[in-house]
């Protein structure tokens, strides 16, 4: 193809196939960038319908803006990311040299260029996101951008779409083998294959280490999903789903962290009821601690648990991660180091004054833990509590300002003050935050916990219990904690009550469940497909011990042998098929050959036949009946059934020196 045939509809396709890919990064990209992007390939699609020039030598200052622009990129993405590299400077940088590159495009070299760039950018896409949409997205842009391969390579007189997209379809159906092979064997990364520096996980929100009132009522709006949890039988109720995260220690007075208390090494549980076996896909969160089912009495290996029952892995969690965990909702923990003792009764000086004095009353007498507790969660019934997402401010004091002025609060609240009224009364105490409920997906069998589902709790320390749990909030709506947050906090929604009613109907909850179904399966079977996965997968068919060297020799044979098969498979296709005409026409002529009556290569069939019957006058008739039936069969209005002409010319069994034109018998 000559480059004067770049025209409107080549460059059209191609300028069109490069805004899909970069489509969906424009809305992390600098608005200035994506305009100048969409500028050089409207003025690059203008050009070639002939409206505006290129930036070539002959427009010597756009040639020169041009040059401008380029040294203005790379400049601009180093200022800007000081010289760091990462997901957000590859990807601008990218994008600009690729709106750049479609304004000196001129032959199909570089046609070829920026169309092969495309598909780069197509995986640049799976920095940001590995969801099955984003997914689907791209192969749909993968389809589009081999179509525009197509067409540029098939004459304008045969460039219709229906072919072209089942030659496209065709292409990718051909690569599907060869990436199943080397999905399935090729050595798994403990990290992912494109992991970048300091950007590679940015936007991710979630529980914290630390606690200011407030903060999980901030995660209550939020719909986004945290983990699944697919259990290996019977589940828990609902009142018994809390999901144990930080533990909290120490306190300011204004906020709370974990401190340095509970790091040691976990005790064993005593367990007093039955053991749940279970499965979490925990979304990336970017920090160590891990949500489990309280409380954990086994965990992987790789995997550590504290004395203080919280759940750690090796290296903040930067991707999905899959775990395996046993755990009991009825059980007894009776440790209390003297350490420990000291931090669970630990009080800023100077604060909560309030508190402290109602909760001296309280433990008048020498009461027992769980008789203080009893009087505090009385305390939160028989005033007019109320449980809100957004409570007023509480004051400098948030504590005092909560229990005695406002009254108003969400669970953070509720389990801050209940922890501070313990302590203040004598009794050890620490918050623990997590997660307490979920919604079971019944399409496919698992549980979803999401963001707003976040919760906070308390644990005090009994001399005959050990530590129990006492949920605060329980006191105030006890229907959170029986039925979930849904209940005293519903969905918030934009829609009308009526549209509303008709979009959360069960219909369409189906399809939501049916849609998020569909996102886990994808987790659990390609992104979840991890080294330790590909273990399993191989132990599963017999194969023990299965290091990388094995991995690679299995990949290349695998791959080899997929190629060869495709090849020979790919290659018959490409025969013409057998015509039973064609294939009696020429035993005929060769049985003629060999009395020395051969076909001569440019003469037509019934050409042939009159030299042969001219010659022996005693198979005219029989060669003319031939050869009747042979063009009936070939060059006829339409199909012709081929067996009679099979069934003659296997009767016809000339023999050498038969009579000849002019001979007598």
């Amino acid at each position: 193809m000559r480059a004067a045939e770049l025209g409107l509809r080549e460059v059209g396709w191609l300028a069109a196939a490069l805004l899909g890919g970069l489509a969906p990064h424009m809305q992390r990209l600098p608005a200035l960038l994506s305009m100048a992007f969409i500028g050089t390939a409207l003025w690059r699609v203008l050009a070639a319908d002939g409206r505006l020039p290129l930036p070539d030598r002959a427009h010597r200052l756009l040639w020169m803006a041009k040059q401008a622009l380029a040294v203005g990129a790379f400049v601009g993405v180093y200022i800007a990311y000081r010289g760091q590299l990462g997901r957000e400077a590859g990807v601008e940088l990218l994008a600009a040299l690729l709106g750049l590159k479609l304004l000196e495009m001129r032959s199909p070299r570089d046609y070829y260029l920026v169309a092969f760039l495309c598909y780069f950018l197509v995986v640049t896409n799976f920095f940001y996101s590995q969801t099955l949409a984003t997914a689907a997205y791209m192969l749909g842009l993968v389809l589009f951008i081999t179509m525009v391969l197509i067409q540029f390579n098939t004459p304008r007189a045969y460039r219709h779409s229906g072919p072209i997209a089942r030659l496209a379809l065709a292409m990718i159906a051909q690569a599907v083998p060869l990436m199943l092979i080397a999905f399935v064997l090729f050595p798994r990364l403990p990290g992912p294959l494109w992991g970048l520096p300091q950007d590679a996980f940015d936007g991710v929100s979630g529980l914290s280490e630390e606690l200011t009132l407030g903060a999980v009522a901030r995660l209550g709006l939020s719909d986004e999903i945290a983990f699944r949890v697919e259990f290996d039988g019977n589940e828990p109720a609902a009142r018994d789903r809390y999901w144990r995260g930080p533990v909290l220690w120490s306190t300011d007075g204004q906020s709370w962290s974990k401190g340095t208390s509970g790091n040691e090494a976990a005790i064993s549980v005593e367990r007093r009821g039955p053991v749940y076996a279970y499965r979490i896909t925990l979304e990336p969160h970017r920090e160590r601690w891990l949500p489990a089912l309280d409380m954990v009495t086994r965990a992987d290996g790789t995997l550590r648990l504290t004395a203080d029952r919280r759940l750690l892995s090796a290296n903040p969690v930067r991707r999905r991660m899959i775990y395996e965990l046993e755990s009991v909702v009825d059980y007894r923990i009776s440790n209390l180091s003297p350490a420990e003792r000291r931090a669970a009764l630990a009080l800023p000086a100077g604060w909560h004054p309030r508190t402290r004095a109602l909760a001296a009353r309280w433990a008048e007498g020498g009461a027992s833990a769980i008789v203080i507790a009893e009087r505090a969660l009385s305390y939160y019934r028989e005033r007019a509590f109320y449980y809100s997402l957004t409570p007023p401010p509480p004051g400098e004091d948030a504590i005092d300002g909560f229990l005695f002025d406002t009254l108003e609060g969400f669970c953070e609240h509720f389990a801050a003050s209940f922890v501070v009224l313990m302590r203040a009364a004598g009794v050890p105490a620490r918050i623990v935050t997590g997660y307490q409920g979920g919604e079971f997906n019944s399409l496919a069998d698992y549980m979803v916990v999401r963001q707003r589902d976040a919760h906070a709790w308390a644990e005090i320390h009994d001399a005959e219990l050990g530590w129990v749990r006492i949920d605060p909030t329980g006191a105030v709506a006890p229907e959170r904690v029986s039925l979930g947050i849904d209940t005293v906090m519903p969905r918030r929604s934009a829609l009308p009550d009526l549209a509303r009613a008709a979009f959360e109907g069960v219909l369409l909850e189906r399809l939501r469940e049916g849609v998020d179904a569909l996102a886990y399966t994808w987790n659990q079977w390609v992104l979840g497909y991890s080294a330790q996965a590909q273990r399993r997968l191989f132990e599963s068919l017999g194969f023990e011990d299965v290091d990388y060297g094995d991995l690679v020799i299995g990949l290349t044979v695998g791959l080899g042998a997929a190629i060869v098969l495709l090849g020979r498979l790919l290659l018959r296709g490409a025969r013409p098929r057998r015509d039973p005409a064609q294939a009696a026409w020429r035993t005929f002529s060769a049985r003629l050959a060999r009395l020395g009556l051969g076909r001569l290569p440019s003469e037509a069939p019934l050409a042939y036949a009159t030299r042969v019957a001219a010659a022996r006058a005693d198979l005219a008739a029989e060669v003319l009946a031939i050869t009747g039936l042979y063009t009936a069969s070939r060059y006829g209005p339409g199909p012709t059934d081929p067996r009679p002409l099979q069934h003659r010319v296997r009767r016809f069994r000339p023999r050498v020196g038969g009579a000849r034109r002019g001979q007598t018998g």
